[in-house]
């Protein structure tokens, strides 16, 4: 029988320790580390590499999103399950483009969340068939607008950021909406501004209109 290692870091320390004791109750499943920040699940993901790691979508003073991009990236073999209170399209999306194996609410039950523990410490994918249908029309609304061949292909995520920076949005704004760091969102914008030979955030919304790149909704 294979035994699914865990951590769980969650900014609640009621919340880790009652799923603490759910899951050691089961034969099939340790928890080998908690964590109530970023800091504390990066450090202790590297030092115990975990099969499955709980996250929460938001912490105290931390995004989930980018603590599991991190982790992601650092351990690519180690499966990431987002549980949240929150159920919006944006923390959704954000969830997978960062890596995440699947997207879970606190008030789902006993024998959900232990079915999606295994599930994706098997390397399955975990998504609710209305979510899945979210995600793929929002990939399907980014263009591809490689075809012009002007300047480098923006990524999927870059893409996304320009879309808020035509709407107007701050970096801070932008931030709050996908669930980044400040600091990430400047370098994104400062990527865009280098693939697009471009030097300004207004010839940036200019170029997006014009080639069409994003909505106008």
């Amino acid at each position: 029988m294979k035994r699914f290692r865990i951590m769980i870091v969650d900014d609640h320390k009621v919340v880790r320790e009652g799923l603490s004791v759910i899951l050691q109750l089961e034969e099939d499943m340790e928890v080998v580390a908690e964590a109530g920040d970023a800091h504390e699940a990066l450090e202790r993901a590297q030092a115990l590499r975990p099969d499955v790691v709980l996250m929460d979508v938001r912490l105290e003073h931390d995004s989930g999103i980018e603590t599991c991009r991190e982790i992601k990236a650092l351990l690519p073999e180690t499966k990431v399950l987002m549980l949240t209170s929150y159920s919006d399209e944006e923390a959704i999306f954000s969830s997978l483009m960062a890596g995440a194996s699947g997207y879970l609410l606190k008030n789902t039950g006993k024998a959900e969340l232990l079915g999606a523990i295994r599930a994706v410490g098997r390397g399955d994918a975990l998504l609710d068939p209305t979510v899945t249908r979210k995600v793929i029309e929002r990939v399907q609304q980014i263009p591809a607008w490689q075809r012009e061949g002007q300047g480098e292909a923006l990524s999927e995520r870059e893409l996304e950021v320009l879309a808020l920076v035509t709407r107007g949005l701050t970096n801070k704004e932008i931030a709050e909406r996908l669930y980044l760091s400040d600091h990430t969102v400047r370098n994104h914008v400062s990527r865009i501004l280098q693939k697009l030979g471009l030097s300004r955030r207004s010839e940036a919304v200019a170029f997006a209109l014009r080639n069409k790149l994003v909505g106008t909704e």
